[in-house]
């Protein structure tokens, strides 16, 4: 288009140069005209006519000039246009080649030709070892984008080097001020506080780890371990939440113990002692993933999600790995009586053994525990019931699994462990 105005502006320039001579000779006959008409009242019109004459010659040449600048900076426009680097270029147009078509470059098509019989080739996948490439058991969810089947092998293999790293150790020996009761007590209180704001369940376990870690470096005085737990919530919910609670709403949940600047001093202080490490693999990703692998159904879910949200409240089940924890709650759940399909339990399945390359003595030794553990009601001095947890479940939400089902028994584990397919 551009180019057509120009070829316009330019045959238009060539009209206008070829009747500016006769303008010219027109300008001069009036005035000559007018001389020898001479003054008074029998030149008068001849007079009136070479003005008007003058005038519209004048008019013209204005006209004249802004057409030819116009033009000057439509070829101009066109050239700069050609010159840009990485641009498709259109036909170019020459000063004789005024009625050659030039060419749209948005029509200048430059698409990539794949072909039709073109296959992504994806490496093999080696379970034991964790390698790249889609594992047998994500082929069904290979189309689901939410999975990220093609990834998900990559991602857990930094899971399992990241959760050696950032998983917290047995503390309580090095504390002088709090035991392993108080910490039961303060996760039983943000269970609590977790189901009252509506937080997703990545929050409360990565604020547990937030907790673990923090006093695994720091003496944390008595009075200060609820200030402790309501700022690693505090965190914990900035890195998963959409919508976080406010500073203040971590000041009202503790009843005012706690003043506005006491929460972001310790902020300040647990994210420095951390070193801004906040993105860590917890227990629930883990656990996702093996009831995906093992194809769990929905009661057998929400059973392993109990089992594993009851071990937050356990300090003895930090001796094990994140990862441990969740294949254990798996096998316990799948192993349920009330959960096996016709009593049919499938011991160990094959597939979460080899896949995650564990042994079997660690994954029975974690189960038999965690089945201790949620047999367990723990208590108080002052004789309370920490019950935070088997009160969620006891939910129509969680088809009320917590009073429905068997509690797990350490001897089926045990048979579990020496069965397997």
């Amino acid at each position: 288009a551009q180019a057509r105005r120009s070829t316009r502006a330019r045959a238009a320039s060539n009209s206008t140069a070829a009747r500016r001579p006769t303008r010219t000779s027109s300008r001069s006959t009036a005035t000559n005209g007018s001389k020898r008409s001479g003054s008074g009242p029998s030149g008068e019109e001849p007079e009136r006519q070479s003005k008007r004459a003058k005038v519209v010659a004048e008019d013209k040449e204005e006209k004249d000039t802004s057409d030819n600048a116009a033009a000057g900076r439509s070829r101009g426009r066109a050239r700069a246009q050609d010159d840009r680097p990485g641009q498709n270029k259109a036909v170019l147009l020459s000063d004789d080649d005024e009625n050659i078509e030039a060419v749209d470059p948005r029509d200048l098509s430059n698409e990539l030709i794949i072909p039709s019989d073109y296959r992504l080739e994806r490496p093999s996948f080696n379970g034991k070892n964790h390698t790249v490439g889609m594992a047998p058991h994500d082929a069904d969810d290979k189309d689901n984008i939410l999975q990220v089947a093609p990834y998900v092998t990559d991602i857990f293999q930094h899971f399992y080097r990241a959760e050696a790293r950032s998983s917290p150790e047995m503390y309580m020996d090095h504390q002088a001020d709090i035991n392993a009761k108080m910490r039961a007590i303060l996760v039983d209180w943000l269970v609590e506080v977790h189901m009252k704001f509506r937080l997703v369940p990545d929050t409360l376990y990565l604020c547990i780890n937030l907790i673990d870690r923090y006093c695994s470096l720091v003496t944390v005085a008595r009075s200060k371990l609820q200030l402790v737990g309501v700022t690693a919530l505090l965190i914990a919910c900035k890195y998963e939440e959409i919508y976080p609670p406010e500073v203040r709403d971590c000041v009202y949940i503790t009843d005012r113990a706690y003043n506005r600047q006491e929460v972001l001093d310790m902020e300040q202080d647990m994210l420095q002692r951390l070193r801004f490490k906040i993105t860590v693999p917890t227990a629930y990703p883990f656990l996702q993933r093996f009831l995906n692998m093992a194809k769990s159904s929905q009661l057998a879910r929400i059973a392993a999600n109990y089992y594993t949200e009851r071990t937050l409240q356990e300090h003895d089940l930090l001796r094990f790995k994140p990862s441990v924890v969740a294949v254990s709650a798996v096998i316990l759940a799948l192993n349920n009586p009330d959960i096996c399909e016709d009593g049919d339990c499938p011991g160990m399945p094959k597939i979460l053994v080899e896949y995650t390359g564990f042994e079997r003595s660690e994954i029975i030794a974690c189960a038999s525990l965690i089945a201790t553990k949620v047999g367990e009601e723990p208590i108080t001095a002052s004789r309370r019931q920490l019950v935070a947890v088997k009160r969620k479940y006891d939910h129509r939400k969680y088809q009320h699994v917590s009073v429905s089902i068997q509690q797990p028994n350490v001897d089926d584990i045990k048979r579990a462990g020496n069965a397997g397919n």
